[in-house]
């Protein structure tokens, strides 16, 4: 009988392996990895790089020493900034998830916009107070966010720079960051929480008062006047939604004529949530544009008075046998006939008012609607926020990882 061969243990090249020895003894030291296989696999991960293998190819291949000590020179830059950054475990308490592709002058980009409320594992062991947060997870990352849920409490390794800001910028760190459900439960109330962080603006105001930036948020409570979901011309969705306050329906507005609301681009859930008349907290940031005038990219939504959404109806099977013409004259239906709604015609006129969504940055004005998200805006107006992941792809082939030899 023929014996059952084990599968070979993926090893670093000996002079490879002595050269960042030091780098993974630190990462285990700081709890970013366990043993050496991290590394290794990121090595391999490296080795297939698209961006590498011209250059690794002149070189002589992988299986030549020059080959790997090039590979391995470019995994100590990677290694040293995430060895650089500060690792934090964070529970997050999820209010909004977003995938979406993001085009780019250099290709499509997978993201994932997480949004919620976060409590912070200090390096030291304590909980830090709980806070705003949100995680953009762009490229290989985004895929591990495809199981995470809205309302759903995780645990992640992120980095952030600033742990003071009003909204923490989280980020995961590179290839080693995943998510595991977490039993905290030291989460406070929603709507406490983004009133503890910001003050309520008057939409009256908000055009003396616009954002300066895209962490510059406003914090509105208001009445939803239209929402639903619209579609962009490359064949996505985007959502949209109308806000009245307290301010922009007093007598004066309505003797001047005026269109007082605050029309919000935002996710297609959140446009889905909440139907005519709900009460909500919106966080959101506010740019006055000459075109549009007043607009907002709403980042996330607390009801406070939930309205449901209608209920599309289903299709009419188109049978009139039963149609009788002098039932529309009966008596008895007098209680059944149909209403006008008084509001219809400025419903009509508010939905006409969404802004055709621009992204920043460019020259002219597309004339068809462009979604821009809390992503996209992020995405125009601050690019070097984002750490370009890798493009390099994970197998587990069954390379023969003592030569490195292999051509995969």
């Amino acid at each position: 009988m023929s014996k059952k061969t084990q599968p070979k243990t993926r090893t670093l090249p000996k002079k490879v392996g002595a050269k960042l020895k030091p780098f993974i003894d630190k990462g285990i030291t700081n709890g970013l990895w366990e043993d050496a296989s991290t590394v290794t696999e990121m090595f391999a991960n490296k080795m297939k790089d698209d961006r590498l293998k011209e250059t690794l190819a002149q070189l002589g291949g992988i299986k030549t020493e020059i080959g790997q000590m090039f590979i391995a020179d470019a995994l100590l830059v990677d290694l040293s900034a995430i060895l650089r950054q500060k690792r934090y475990n964070a529970h997050i308490e999820v209010w909004e998830v977003d995938h979406r592709t993001i085009p780019t002058a250099g290709g499509d980009r997978q993201l994932c916009g997480i949004f919620g409320q976060v409590v912070v594992e200090d390096l030291d062991g304590s909980l830090l107070e709980p806070a705003l947060g949100n995680l953009g997870l762009w490229g290989d990352d985004a895929a591990i966010g495809d199981d995470v849920e809205r309302d759903g409490i995780y645990q992640i390794s992120v980095t952030c720079r600033d742990l003071e800001a009003d909204v923490l910028d989280l980020k995961p760190l590179e290839g080693l960051s995943r998510f595991k459900d977490s039993d905290h439960d030291g989460f406070g109330d929603r709507g406490d929480l983004l009133k503890e962080c910001f003050e309520v603006s008057d939409i009256a105001d908000l055009e003396e008062n616009v954002s300066r930036g895209r962490n510059d948020y406003r914090l509105v409570e208001a009445t939803v006047s239209f929402a639903g979901v619209k579609a962009r011309r490359d064949g996505g969705t985007f959502g949209s939604i109308l806000l009245k306050d307290d301010s922009t329906t007093t007598l004066e507005a309505i003797e001047s004529g005026e269109t007082l609301l605050l029309s919000g681009i935002t996710s297609s859930d959140i446009a889905t949530r909440f139907g005519k008349y709900s009460k909500i907290l919106a966080l959101c940031t506010v740019k006055n544009d000459g075109q549009y005038g007043l607009s907002a990219n709403v980042v996330s939504a607390e009801g406070l008075v939930v309205v449901a959404p209608p209920t599309p109806e289903p299709e009419s099977g188109g049978d009139d046998s039963g149609d009788d013409a002098a039932s529309y004259f009966s008596d008895d239906d007098d209680d059944d006939l149909e209403t006008v709604d008084l509001d219809e015609e400025e419903d009509e006129v508010e939905e006409e008012s969404t802004p055709e969504p621009v992204l920043d940055g460019t020259k002219e004005a597309d004339p068809e609607p462009a979604e821009e998200t809390k992503a996209e805006a992020e995405e125009a107006e601050d690019e070097d926020w984002v750490e370009e992941s890798s493009d390099s792809e994970s197998d587990d082939d069954d390379d023969d990882w003592d030569d490195w030899g292999s051509d995969d």
